[in-house]
């Protein structure tokens, strides 16, 4: 016969699980980081001493003092030693897949003469005699004059084969005669979208070489077969690790705008696989009226293959002008230099109120490029509207790039809860700008701390491969400082980007790649801040950028990254 449980069995029993399940709970965390400052980047601004994972969750914060309890037999240990842990870093603005067939071309620079881009372009193309296309990426078209480079300039260079040079700004590209004649582009080839997307004419009529945004650039690159699933998928390991290299665990891919489905097919191959060091928040990129009537059905379609949850795509990206270098800025007032130029709208109105306004009745996310003042407020007219017909809608709206924003639009971010989004390593003294757009308009860039004052949400990314400082520009360490000094990396000497009261604080930067980031994303209930049961993305520091002068924030290393659990990227030597 059973024993009778007695009422003190019972309590003795409950007494040693109370005793015993926390500690064997405890000591199943997989690692326990301790011994340097743990930045939670929530809305308390607590700091820690040590962090516990497990699987790919945080399960306890606390001191370095109670960290013991957290470790088992199979936990493994990182002593901080004073070194710095934060949430995972994210680039809320990077065109990932389409930097992939770039990985082995020429990397030029803004800051080269027309002279040294054509010297670079010559010095690759004869160490790389096998690569046809020879492509490339980084030169300023303006370096060249008002009306760009030229196919007879690239010819002279690069006479064997074809070659397609894609501008920093990415929104215009020059090719040489035998790229535009794989195209087929001649005098009787019709612009693409005259006026927006256009190929660049000499007096006779003849396309120059110099093609104009996308529509215009898309027929070479797809002539010359820069996408194959084959380069792609080689290019991808080593593009992936650099990011990893520089603590990014998350990121908003603003437009697979060559690679496409190849490389959204690539994205979610590699997350299905394991072998996806980040999780990644993709759009449909739009940039042609055309694009306009489908691009919610499209949309619909794609979130519907690309569920994983380390790849999704869930945003409709709408551009709605150029950049200033290429002259496709949109302003409010006509350019000083071409004086009384006007660029028109990439998707004019009224398509692209109608398209925000279909948005926001659908509930989709929307990435809004704009760079001129004029594109600015359009963006912020087509939301103000859309939320005005449907004040229920969930939709979460970012203004990318923000160059010129006129000073009655800066508290509208706010009022309308738009996040800034912007690429401060481009806050190095803009003289281009100043002579296009003159003193007034140049005094109203980036005007990110104004944004913040009046309640509104900033946020970080790198646009890469689009980058006025080469690869440097992936690192977040590198926006960070730029946004808080608005100088050039490390060069307390050289100008800073008017207006000086723009700076954003450490903290302000940080929570721009991090916290502000995630919510961004819409992924602010997992990502973007350290507390007990989000996802482990997390990154370890070798200094705290607290305390670090603030020309030095660049040289931060980051030593461990974590993405999901799983420790993606340790440097060599820790």
């Amino acid at each position: 016969m059973p024993r009778k449980v007695s009422q003190s069995d019972v309590l003795l029993g409950l007494a040693l699980v109370l005793v015993l399940w926390p500690a064997a709970t405890r000591a199943e965390a997989d690692w326990v980081l301790r011994g340097g400052p743990v930045y939670s980047m929530d809305a308390s601004a607590q700091h820690y001493s040590a962090i516990a994972l497990k699987g790919n969750r945080i399960t306890w914060l606390g001191e370095a003092e109670a960290a013991g309890a957290h470790i088992g037999a199979h936990t493994q240990v990182v002593e901080l030693h004073g070194r710095s842990v934060f949430p995972g870093f994210i680039d809320t603005h990077i065109h990932s897949m389409d930097t992939l067939p770039l990985v082995n071309g020429v990397k030029l620079s803004p800051y080269q003469s027309a002279e040294e881009v054509i010297a670079s372009i010559e010095e690759h193309a004869r160490t790389h005699p096998y690569q046809n296309p020879v492509i490339g990426i980084g030169f300023l078209a303006p370096a060249f004059g008002v009306n760009g480079p030229t196919a007879a300039q690239l010819d002279a260079v690069i006479p064997d084969r074809p070659a397609l040079i894609i501008d920093e700004g990415g929104h215009t590209a020059w090719a040489n005669t035998l790229a535009l004649q794989a195209a087929e582009i001649t005098r009787e080839t019709p612009d693409p979208v005259p006026g927006a997307h256009f190929y660049q004419r000499d007096a006779s009529g003849n396309p120059t070489g110099w093609l104009v945004e996308g529509a215009a650039i898309d027929p070479v690159s797809e002539a010359l077969g820069l996408v194959s699933e084959e380069a792609l998928a080689l290019a991808a390991p080593g593009f992936f690790a650099d990011m990893s290299a520089v603590g990014l665990t998350a990121a908003f891919d603003a437009g697979m705008i060559d690679t496409g489905e190849k490389g959204r097919a690539l994205a979610l191959k590699m997350a299905e696989a394991g072998t996806f060091p980040l999780r990644m928040v993709a759009s449909l990129y739009v940039n042609q009226p055309e694009q306009l009537p489908g691009a919610l059905s499209t949309l619909a379609g794609l979130q519907e293959r690309y569920q994983h949850p380390l790849f999704s795509v869930s945003t409709l990206k709408l551009s709605l002008d150029g950049t200033v270098e290429a002259k496709t800025a949109v302003m409010l007032e006509p350019y000083t230099l071409p004086e009384g130029h006007e660029p028109v709208p990439l998707l004019p109105n009224p398509g692209m109120f109608d398209a925000v306004m279909a948005a926001h009745e659908a509930n989709v996310d929307l990435h809004l490029h704009a760079i001129g003042d004029g594109a600015v407020r359009a963006a912020l007219d087509a939301v103000e509207r859309a939320k005005a017909a449907h004040p229920q809608s969930d939709t979460r709206s970012t203004i990318c790039h923000i160059e010129i924003v006129s000073a009655p639009d800066v508290a509208r971010f706010a009022a309308l809860d738009v996040v800034a989004q912007t690429t401060p390593t481009w806050f190095y003294f803009d003289d281009l700008a100043l002579e296009r757009l003159g003193e007034d308009r140049f005094n109203q860039m980036y005007p990110l701390a104004s944004i913040l004052r009046h309640g509104g949400r900033v946020t970080l990314g790198s646009d890469y491969p689009v980058s006025w400082i080469g690869k440097d520009a992936l690192n977040p360490m590198f926006n960070i400082e730029m946004a808080v000094t608005r100088q050039q990396a490390g060069n307390p000497a050289v100008p800073v980007q008017p207006r000086v009261s723009e700076r954003l604080s450490v903290d302000q930067a940080i929570r721009a790649h991090t916290a502000d980031a995630a919510w961004q994303l819409r992924l602010e209930g997992e990502i973007g801040t350290l507390e007990i049961g989000k996802l482990a993305d997390v990154v370890v520091l070798d200094r705290d950028p607290y305390t670090t002068d603030l020309y030095e924030l660049h040289r931060i290393r980051v030593d461990q990254t974590f993405s999901d659990g799983r420790l993606v990227f340790v440097r060599q030597g820790q």
